[in-house]
Parts: structure tokens; sequence; C-alpha cells
């Protein structure tokens, strides 16, 4: 028998050698280079995300920390949130009540937060484990860190491209989610399949995927990978 089907590797969906019609996808260019900002529905990934914060948002409540600002922190904890800071590196962001680096941040108290929402930002962090153990020493016993990081995407060509440092898996964010937080106290997951990973690569929008290639999951291709990471009390 073929080795590759005794490793698994041929399915029955297969299409054989010469059949495959690859259309749209045959361009070495992609459709669009702004991770579908610029194409009917927005980003396919910000779905994905979103999802996961609606899914979560009962730990959205009592003050919070977002990065960069705060609309994920008003769309989902709504009357539940109490007090709202935004963490920003530039100082000309007149929104943010604290300025710097999230890896270094002494001028944030210990402990005062409910809940962090860091979506698509430790990436961007060259020291992210350092950033990591920051969320952990601001956050109140029994807060919660609600993360997400792209998996399967392009590279930023505009404002975060010289920064954008990493690429993590599930494991990855496992393992290094346990250096700061129990074992117990973590749960990852993933987002997205081959069809949808193509079509983010290529930068389709939102609108342009069906349903029901949205909601089949295939962490083998993950678009996003989300964690959600509760501080002991």
């Amino acid at each position: 028998m073929n080795k590759l089907h005794d490793w698994g590797f041929i399915k029955d969906n297969t299409i054989p050698a010469g059949r495959i019609v690859r259309g749209h996808f045959s361009n070495t260019s992609p459709i669009s280079s702004l991770f579908g900002y610029d194409r009917e529905g927005g980003p396919v990934d910000r779905y994905y995300i979103e999802r996961f914060l609606q899914t979560e948002s009962g730990h959205i409540h009592g003050r919070i920390l977002e990065i960069g600002d705060n609309d994920y922190t008003l769309r989902f904890g709504k009357e539940k949130v109490t007090q709202t800071d935004i963490l920003h590196v530039d100082p000309s962001n007149k929104a943010a009540t604290f300025i710097g680096d999230l890896a270094h941040a002494p001028q944030i108290p210990d402990g005062i937060f409910d809940c962090i929402i860091l979506t698509q930002t430790l990436h961007l962090i060259y020291n992210f484990e350092d950033a990591i153990r920051t969320c952990h020493r601001i956050l109140k016993p029994g807060g919660t860190l609600l993360f997400t990081s792209p998996g399967i995407t392009n590279i930023d060509q505009g404002e975060w491209k010289n920064t954008w440092y990493w690429s993590f898996t599930e494991a990855s964010v496992k393992r290094m989610m346990q250096n700061s937080f129990p074992k117990e106290n973590i749960t990852v997951s993933t987002y997205g399949n081959v069809s949808v990973a193509a079509a983010f690569l290529y930068g389709m929008g939102l609108n342009e995927i069906s349903e029901k290639e949205l909601h089949h999951n295939d962490p083998h291709y993950p678009v996003i990978i989300t964690a959600k990471m509760i501080k002991p009390q």
C-alpha cells in the first residue's frame, strides 16, 4: 500500500493530480495586502477574535485594561465595566491612561485589574515573556487575561512591519503561559481551517467567505489562537 495512505495523508476528499482548479488562488500577489480591511465585511481574523471575546464576555467586568484603545472593553463589557484603562506605547495618544511597554511597566501598580484584553499584540513585543509576567502581576487575584494571537497570517506592511517579531502556535502559547499561570487555569483554543487560512492570506473579506467555511475548525490550520488565563485567588 502507498505509504501516504498508511500515514493518513490521503483522505476521501483528495483531488487527483491534474484535476485541481486554482482560480484566483493561482495569483502570486494577494487580492488585498491590508488583511481584508478594504474588502467587504473586513478582516476574517476579527470574526474569530470577536467570537472569542463574546464567549468570554462574562470575564470582562470591573476595571479593565486594553492595549491601544478600549473598543472591545466597551463592546463586550458594556455595563459590567466600572473603569476602563488603555495602555499605549505612544505618549501622543491622549486616550491612554498608561504609557509604556507592557514588557516593562513598573508604572502600573500590582493587582488592580479584573481583566486584561490582550488581542493581536504579543507577537509585536520582543520580550514577550516579560509582557506575560506583567499581565500576571497587574491582575487582581481571580482576574482574567483574555489573549489572542495571529496563527496563519501575512506580515503587516505598514506600521507594525518592523516589530512583527514572533509567530506562535497552540503549543507555544500553552507552554509560555504556564511560566506565569497554573496549567489548570489556562484554556487555549484555535479557530480556522485551510480554506479560511488561504482566503485570509489572499486578503479576502469576511463577507466573501461562507458560514460553513467559517465555522469548520481544523487545529492544524489556525488563523487565530486564543487563550484565557485566570490568576489564582
